[in-house]
């Protein structure tokens, strides 16, 4: 029979031949130290014959992990059948079969699966599978393994009401943990996974706190090991608001004593830990202190290193790419292709092929792509970071978008400088120019052309303070041209405001704006994952404004500046 597709067959049941294959897995599980898992590579090169494949079958699986109190686990493998769904006569071999063996891993695999499987009697599978996994987790097998064998057997206990076997899986739970407690080795993961599991019972043993108060003075050197089990603690308190309350303030402790113990990026790290958890957990004065201690790091202190790597373009081709620009028979030309940027492709590149780029990346640098990583604002400050997978995902975006923006900036720089310098426009002619516009706000023509004007002569800062706020004022224009709501009036302590940019960006979106455009001037000027230049500038963090920099805010401003409010179509009427 194959182990994936369901097939009834007819099996010898003889007590000759279940005996032979009693054995056989007994033997096999005699050298098994990592699992079930092991027992059926034992049997591999037995499995042609089909009663041996269905016995191979039972290791195969694996126990799902526990889930938020999940004391049901179920057998699980993505290239197995449903163990529900296996053949009867499997079943049947397995119920002869356990009667045979001597080992304790066969013993609790073949009744738990019975048990699983409701056959009869249930109960008498269900106290066998609690017996072997006890004494699994007794034995010799990895540490893990055996945490998982008595977890089950305390599940199957509860499930079915015997106290007797419970206090038996517990009592051997406590003394693994000691075990691991007292170990050389280092095992938090064994001990926490453990002491977790009694701390979920109703009534928890007694010993269990004091298990956990020696472990945070054992784990006291790694942070997150000493939270992970102070967090047990919470579990364990409950209702005590007192201990709670200790517990909370414990754990800011822990962050805030592990970065007075640290420099750089890692104590931003654990500062923001501990401002996190006091204000999720009302801590108002450890927030008060963890927050000044966090705005105390410099930029400087975090001592992060930029790494350069050099891109090797021709200068025939770069000559060609920025000609386009700036060979126009008259500057205005030149200034209406450098806004529609490479030819309609704004810096940050064309959003379908950005999401094609993010796939390839999770494909060839699948390691990057799994780790997230936080963004660190100019005053060293952590703006943003990742808190599920969709963040994750708009993080790679942005990423690949943030690399081909600062890829391209110092090319769209120069070809901004050189219309300037070929055609040497006039400041006056400039603002006609824009003017010409019907849908600018009265005061923005003026500011086109001054920002403009200060590009051309390198005040590349006076450029960008001057214009940043104003891609706004334009996009807000926009939306109130359309009837969209632009203002939040006062909601009780809440003053009345302006909706964000990027509402604003999302709200034209929904009206024709270009995603990719879209995307543009929010990973440029407002998205979290992004430059965010706009409130970076607004609040004083930008130390040095470059010619790059400039030369993408005036883009952004000149696309804006050419963009027509359009009404939604109204919907074509019914016919009768």
């Amino acid at each position: 029979m194959s182990s994936t597709t369901p097939q009834e067959s007819d099996f010898d049941l003889s007590p000759g031949r279940i005996t032979e294959l009693a054995a056989l897995a007994d033997t096999a599980a005699t050298d098994a130290k990592r699992g079930w898992y092991e027992i059926s590579s034992a049997l591999t090169d037995k499995r042609a014959a089909a009663d041996v494949d269905a016995i191979a079958i039972a290791f195969d699986f694996r126990l799902q992990d526990r889930v938020d109190g999940n004391s049901n686990p179920v057998f699980h493998a993505a290239q197995l059948t449903p163990v529900a769904e296996l053949p009867t006569s499997v079943a049947d071999l397995w119920a002869n079969v356990v009667g045979a063996t001597a080992s304790a891993p066969v013993r609790a695999r073949l009744h738990d699966l019975l048990f699983t499987l409701g056959r009869q009697p249930k109960h008498k599978h269900a106290e066998q599978a609690c017996r072997g996994y006890v004494e699994v987790g007794a034995g010799n097998w990895g540490s893990l393994y055996r945490v998982r064998a008595l977890a089950r057997a305390l599940d199957i206990a509860r499930q079915m009401n015997r106290n007797d076997l419970a206090d038996d899986a517990v009592k051997q739970i406590i003394a693994n943990a000691r075990e691991s407690l007292d170990s050389a080795d280092w095992q938090p993961g064994v001990f926490l996974r453990l002491i977790g599991r009694l701390v979920e019972e109703k009534n928890p043993p007694t010993g269990v706190d004091d298990l956990l108060t020696e472990a945070r003075a054992r784990y006291a050197g790694d942070p997150y090991v000493e939270v992970d089990t102070a967090m047990v603690q919470r579990r364990l308190a409950k209702g005590d608001k007192d201990a709670l309350e200790r517990i909370d303030r414990e754990i800011v402790g822990i962050w805030t004593k592990a970065a007075e113990a640290s420099a750089g990026l890692q104590k931003l790290g654990y500062l923001t830990k501990a401002v996190d958890y006091a204000r999720d957990h009302g801590q108002i004065d450890l927030l008060a202190t963890a927050t000044t201690a966090m705005q105390a790091i410099g930029i400087e202190d975090l001592e992060m290193q930029t790494f350069r790597v050099p891109i090797e373009i021709p200068g025939e081709e770069i000559s060609k790419w920025i000609g386009y620009f700036t060979q126009g028979d008259d500057w205005r030309v030149c200034l209406a292709r450098f806004a529609d940027g490479e030819q309609g492709t704004p810096p940050t590149g064309r959003i379908d092929e950005s999401r094609a780029q993010v796939e390839t990346l999770k494909k060839d640098a699948s390691l990057y792509s799994m780790i997230p990583h936080s963004k660190i604002g100019g005053d060293g400050l952590p703006r943003w970071e990742p808190q599920n997978e969709d963040d994750q995902e708009e993080q790679r975006l942005a990423d690949v978008e943030l690399f081909r923006m600062q890829l391209y900036a110092p090319l769209f720089a120069k070809a901004l400088y050189e219309i300037g310098f070929v055609h040497q426009p006039i400041r006056e002619e400039v603002e006609e120019f824009f003017a010409e516009r019907t849908f600018l706000p009265p005061d923005m023509p003026r500011v086109l052309a001054d920002a403009l004007t200060r590009y051309w002569r390198q005040d590349y800062e006076a450029c960008a303070y001057l214009l940043a706020p104003k891609i706004e004022t334009m996009l807000r224009a926009l939306a109130r041209a359309i009837d969209e709501p632009v203002y939040l009036t006062q909601r009780k302590n809440t003053p009345g405001k302006y909706v964000g940019l990027g509402t604003l960006i999302s709200t034209l979106g929904k009206h024709g704006l270009d995603e990719s455009w879209g995307r543009y001037l929010s990973t440029l000027l407002a998205g979290p994952t992004g430059w965010n230049l706009r409130n970076e500038l607004a609040h004083g963090f930008v130390d040095e404004v470059s010619a790059p920099m400039a030369a993408l805010l005036i883009q952004a401003a000149l696309y804006v500046a050419n963009l027509v409010p359009r009404a939604d179509e109204p919907p074509a009427p019914e016919v009768e």
